[in-house]
């Protein structure tokens, strides 16, 4: 399931102070890191999507601690606890939960860079990439491939579609294309 928060602006400096007591505070803390008002809330939606998520679709009441996998992905720690991904860019916060691993990214489309689509494309996707939504939902999909795999954007973000040919990826325009999100699954 994924949840996805859509205006940051109706999250105001006064809605994040009353919902910072609410977060552990580890959580908190990370969030506070920010000096950008708009990351801090990013941060906190992002948290709280969560733990809405957990409550509404496995009945958890408590979040469980959430620790890093050793490549540095989230998670849950716990028996048989559900995976997570969060993404924000722009106005928009979404996290994803799902009973096996999982991957989300959302991006906001910006201006096509020719030296973004060399370094991270294939020849075969730079022949598909005309548009700045081409590229756009292109970065999503790899991105949210990595998120699920845990490998991050290393050397092999330009094949990462290729190399795993068992990740199932979804690419949804928001917006009419201002965003995009995208999914990954096995």
């Amino acid at each position: 399931m994924i949840y996805l928060f859509p205006s940051l602006d109706t999250f105001t400096e006064e809605t994040l102070s009353r919902a910072l007591p609410f977060l552990p505070p580890a959580r908190r803390e990370y969030a506070l890191h920010f000096r950008r008002i708009e990351d801090q809330k990013r941060t906190v939606i992002g948290y709280l999507l969560l733990v809405y998520g957990l409550r509404k679709e496995y009945g958890m009441r408590k979040l469980p601690d959430i620790s890093l996998s050793p490549s540095g992905k989230p998670c849950l720690i716990g028996k048989n606890m559900p995976f997570f991904s969060i993404s924000h860019s722009g106005s928009y916060v979404g996290c994803a939960l799902h009973h096996s691993e999982i991957g989300l990214d959302i991006q906001q489309t910006v201006p096509l860079r020719p030296a973004v689509v060399r370094r991270i494309c294939t020849p075969e996707e730079k022949l598909s990439i005309v548009t700045d939504e081409d590229f756009c939902r292109l970065w999503t999909k790899k991105e949210s491939a990595v998120k699920l795999t845990g490998e991050g954007i290393t050397g092999d973000f330009r094949d990462i579609l290729l190399l795993h040919p068992e990740i199932h990826t979804v690419s949804l325009p928001l917006e009419k294309g201002k965003y995009y999100l995208s999914y990954s699954f096995m």
